[in-house]
């Protein structure tokens, strides 16, 4: 009787430990595939946001030169994306479909970023460049802007590049005071540089005019500097330009109003924006560096084991830069000054 009731009772128990072994593993299954799916919104969420890194980072890298190329992937954790570029400085990855559809993850980049061609698709290609201040990210290859001076001007050169020959400390004062001129009169569209005074070996007078009409005086003053850079042995520095009062007996001035609307005077502002438009690399250890926004600019005369030229003197950090002020006529017997500086920089062709 005993016996009986015990197997009774065991067949009675034995469906619930199956039901409860049945329930323990659906339990299990369920924690795993919730462990699993985690794992793959993590993924997800994981290389979304590293992509938004990636482009930030790239884009960030075009600010030192050359043309950047990200390889994008052809899914982020397994699921379509799009990229786009918000507030023109935060690049941001949207999923499209599968996992985490919906979600957005952005990176912000320290620039203004101007899309040229946003058709961009996953397993494709981003190109980025820099263009002044902004980046320019394309899902098609950039094509370099056409650099930002003047080409070498054709034909006889105006009086004012035979006087830069002769006068070459005369022609950088000068060439200080007109573009100074041409800040502080803007409004006024025929500023030029009628005469000139030196009242000391570095201190020049400039009569601005506004068509014949005498319009203010000008002090432009400088110093020399006996920092070699490049092939420039010593160069004298405009330091500063300021307001005169009365000019007095002065030289008459050949036209740098002429020279510079027939492009044989280049401004401080072009040299600038030629110099940022180019690549360039130090010639010692091929790095490459920038032209910043920021650089310095100045009218300055550099003398070379050859001769005195006109020129336009920017630094930057450590370097020193002399750009030529007056383009050199092809036709010239000898050669013209272009270009030195210290550390010796090359642009990258």
């Amino acid at each position: 009787m005993n016996r009986f009731n015990l197997d009774q009772k065991g067949a009675e128990t034995f469906p619930l430990i199956v039901l409860f072994g049945v329930i323990l593993a659906w339990l299990m299954a369920f924690l795993f595939i919730t462990l699993y799916n985690q794992q793959l919104d993590v993924r997800v969420d994981e290389q979304a946001n590293a992509l938004a890194d990636d482009l930030s980072r790239t884009a960030f890298t075009s600010l030192s030169g050359g043309q950047p190329i990200l390889e994008l992937p052809r899914d982020v954790g397994g699921s379509a994306y799009t990229i786009e570029v918000q507030e023109n400085s935060i690049f941001v990855v949207k999923i499209a479909g599968g996992r985490r559809a919906g979600n957005s993850y952005s990176a912000l980049v320290n620039a203004t970023v101007t899309v040229e061609n946003q058709d961009f698709s996953p397993g494709g290609r981003v190109y980025f460049m820099r263009s002044g201040d902004q980046i320019i990210v394309s899902a098609a290859s950039i094509e370099a802007p056409v650099e930002n001076i003047a080409p070498v001007p054709t034909g006889e050169p105006p009086e004012f590049y035979y006087f830069a020959q002769s006068n070459p400390r005369d022609a950088a004062a000068i060439g200080a005071a007109y573009f100074e001129a041409r800040e502080l009169y803007s409004a006024e569209n025929d500023i030029d540089v009628s005469s000139y005074r030196w009242e000391s070996a570095d201190s020049l007078l400039a009569q601005i005019t506004s068509g014949e009409v005498p319009l203010a005086v000008l002090r432009v003053m400088g110093s020399e500097d006996g920092t070699d850079v490049g092939k420039v042995d010593t160069a004298w520095v405009v330091g500063q330009v300021e307001s005169d009062e009365n000019i007095g007996s002065a030289t008459t001035c050949p036209s740098p109003d002429n020279a510079y609307r027939s492009s044989w005077l280049y401004s401080p502002q072009g040299v600038l924006n030629h110099l940022r438009s180019r690549t360039w690399r130090r010639v010692s250890d091929n790095t490459v560096v920038a032209v910043p926004a920021d650089a310095s600019i100045q009218a300055a005369s550099a003398t070379t084991n050859v001769s005195t030229y006109p020129t336009w003197r920017v630094t930057f950090e450590s370097y020193v830069i002399f750009y030529q002020m007056v383009p050199w006529w092809e036709q010239e017997d000898t050669a013209g000054f272009v270009f030195q500086s210290e550390p010796p920089l090359e642009p990258v062709v």
